[in-house]
Formats: structure tokens, sequence, C-alpha cells
């Protein structure tokens, strides 16, 4: 009798303990909730751009006989006339979200579902540029008759007028795809990493 009341009473302590551990445990759990500050402050530390790196190459076109010397065309269309020249331009463009702008008000947390919701800010170009030196061997001048050849200084504009078009270009068509996904997976890994079970994206 005496062993059975000592297994029962053993029995009784080990679920005290369970219940006891477990309710330690929920009340760590719900003593760090992460906030949206808290949240916000992780995310601007962690990551401050999610960016995507793009090479677009074009070949410039000149032509002294057309009232708009420049344009961006395809080699193969050329005919022979007056000057003529083609510069290979390869611009290199970082494109992505500039987390530094996003604000309290682009943060949430789903309770119930304890996602995190995410909106980011607009898209941008972040940073851009070409090559600052000229590859004479790749760039090709045609002059006929008694007429100068095409100098440096036009080749220089050439070059600069083929960024500006760049520049101009759609990127969220070409890549924003793929920054969307960087952040997500990003955004993802950090939530998970403040005890949540995920994060979506908001447009």
């Amino acid at each position: 009798m005496k062993k059975r009341l000592n297994i029962i009473l053993i029995a009784f302590i080990c679920v005290l303990a369970i219940i006891g551990i477990c309710w330690i445990v929920n009340k760590k759990s719900e003593e760090y909730q992460p906030t949206p500050a808290t949240i916000l402050s992780t995310i601007q530390q962690e990551a401050d751009l999610v960016v995507t790196e793009v090479t677009i190459r074009k070949i410039a076109y000149y032509d002294s006989s057309r009232h708009e010397h420049f344009s961006i065309t395809n080699p193969s269309t050329w005919k022979y006339g007056d000057r003529k020249c083609i510069v290979p331009v390869e611009v290199k463009i970082k494109y992505g979200y500039d987390l530094r702008e996003l604000t309290l008000e682009n943060v949430k947390v789903n309770d119930s579902l304890r996602i995190l919701e995410v909106t980011l800010p607009q898209p941008k170009v972040i940073d851009a540029g070409y090559e600052a030196s000229v590859d004479d061997d790749k760039v090709v001048c045609i002059s006929t008759g008694l007429r100068d050849k095409v100098g440096h200084e036009t080749i220089e504009n050439i070059r600069t007028q083929a960024y500006e078009a760049v520049m101009k270009e759609d990127f969220q068509e070409l890549v924003g795809h793929d920054i969307r996904n960087n952040a997500q997976t990003l955004l993802n890994s950090l939530a998970i990493s403040l005890g949540l079970n995920g994060c979506h994206i908001k447009d």
C-alpha cells in the first residue's frame, strides 16, 4: 500500500513539474512578443538594401547624315553614308529595395497566423554606371571621302546618350520578379529568427 502511495505521489509530482515547465515556457514566450518597432529595427540592422545586379549591353550608333544623329540599333542594318560610328556600351545597374525607407506603417504582425506582413517601398535604381575608359578596339568608325573621322569627344557623347537611353528602360519589368524573391527570402528568414512562422510581402 505504501509503495503504491509513493508511486502515485511521484506521478503527481511529475505532472506538476511538467505543468510548471510548460507554464514557464509559455510565460517566456508571452514575455517576448516581437513588436513592429523591434522587427523594423532588426530588418534595418540586418539588411538595409535588397538588390539585384543586371548588366545591359547596347550598341550606340552615330550617323552624321541623319537629323537625329544618335540611336541604339542593330549593326546589321548599317548602310554606308557620310560618317558613322558604333560604340558598344555596357551599363551595370543595381536595382532593388531600400529597406531604410520602411516605416512602422509598413510592418505588421498577424497575431493569429504568427506571420510578419511587410509592405515594401517602391523599387528603384540604387546604383548605375558604365566603364569610364573607352576601349578603342571595340569602336568602329566609318568616314567616306575627305571627311574627318569621328572624334573622341563625339564618341564620349555617344556613350553618354546610350547610358541615358538604357536608364529609361523598365527595370521592374526586367528584374522585378528577382528582387521580390530576394526580399521574400531575406524577410522570411528574419521573421523565423524572431520566433514568427514566416513573412508575407504585401503589395
